[in-house]
């Protein structure tokens, strides 16, 4: 039975990183895994007291608490930074059992140690990982949150993921109420359904559509919208993700029209000029050479005068049509539209 224990122990010892310590936590004894670990030689540990080695990486209160529970009896677990011989950091996963005497009194610490370097620095690493991610979206979502133009997120369903600040006041829902919805049971008011269609019919191919369209927005004014929706795909080329972006273009929108409108006015004015101004224009040039030619006789004057005359009269009316259709047709309209353009942008 001896043998059998003696055999149990020396496996224990040869695989574990074992020190042992009297009761004032001097090192009395360490195995060969254990200077191994902290790369010291036996000699330059035996009779230390452990605080006194840089072999602990630990504040002082934080060591006494330890060596409070541990002077009661009790069993302390727990992870400590260490440093070894050389100054390399290792992290050991630590369990200390006192060991009592006899008379039940504590004589010697047994310190059991485990090398977790390796897994603790790829957690930290993971943590530091997941801090930066979170910053990243953090300030991601403090861009998007402040663009001009209104942003939301739906998955491959249509279900919307997320909304910024600018989408939630168009709508006039706050994200709460936004987030969850599905683009297809609530779409943008007056997107036409099959646009909102389109959308589930996007590809690696055909990965973005865009259209602009007249909306009305959360106080019911109409403005006008560019669109842009784009495809998200996953590593096998299936809808992942939808994006939308939403841009108010009603400015530019509006300045087509009017530039739209001086064109048709031009067009307008320059028909009548061809058509109303160059007839009376071509027959009095008419007149004028019959004149310097002696080709009109006594008795044709009278018709040659009632012909000014009427010449007269139509380029006189004329220009009266000109001066009305620009001053009815193209000022206020140009008035009218820098009101709508107003009423937007207030």
């Amino acid at each position: 039975m001896n043998v059998f224990v003696n055999a149990y122990a020396d496996a224990i010892i040869s695989n574990i990183r074992l020190a042992v310590l009297d009761s004032k936590c001097t090192i009395t004894w360490v195995n060969d895994k254990f200077c191994k670990l902290t790369k010291y030689e036996k000699h330059e540990l035996i009779g230390k007291p452990i605080s006194k080695l840089n072999l602990v990486c630990m504040r002082e209160d934080d060591f006494r608490a330890i060596q409070s529970v541990i002077s009661r009896g009790e069993s302390w677990s727990g992870e400590i930074k260490s440093m070894t011989k050389d100054g390399s950091i290792l992290w050991v996963k630590t369990n200390i059992l006192p060991v009592r005497n006899e008379n039940g009194t504590i004589e010697s610490y047994l310190i059991l140690s485990s090398n977790i370097t390796t897994t603790k620095n790829a957690l930290n690493e993971k943590n530091e990982a997941l801090e930066s991610l979170m910053r990243s979206e953090a300030r991601y979502r403090a861009v998007v949150d402040n663009q001009p133009d209104f942003m939301s997120l739906c998955n491959a369903e249509g279900v919307r993921l997320f909304v910024n600040d600018r989408y939630c006041e168009f709508i006039g829902k706050d994200q709460p109420s936004l987030i969850g919805t599905n683009i297809i049971e609530y779409p943008l008011p007056g997107i036409p359904l099959h646009f909102v269609k389109k959308i589930f019919q996007l590809s690696i191919d055909n990965p973005e559509i865009s259209d602009v369209f007249e909306l009305p927005n959360a106080n019911g004014i109409k403005v006008w919208i560019s669109l842009s929706i784009r495809g998200i795909f996953n590593e096998s080329g299936q809808l992942y993700e939808i994006l939308t972006i939403g841009r108010d273009v009603s400015a530019i929108k509006m300045a087509e029209m009017r530039m739209s409108k001086y064109v048709d006015d031009i067009e307008r004015i320059a028909f009548m000029t061809s058509h109303k101004v160059r007839a009376p224009i071509a027959t009095m040039l008419g007149l004028v050479e019959l004149l310097k030619l002696n080709a009109i006789h006594t008795d044709q004057w009278s018709d040659v005068l009632n012909h000014f005359k009427d010449c007269i009269r139509n380029l006189d009316l004329c220009t009266r049509e000109l001066g009305a259709f620009i001053n009815q047709r193209q000022l206020p309209d140009e008035k009218d539209i820098d009101d709508r353009l107003n009423v937007r942008s207030a």
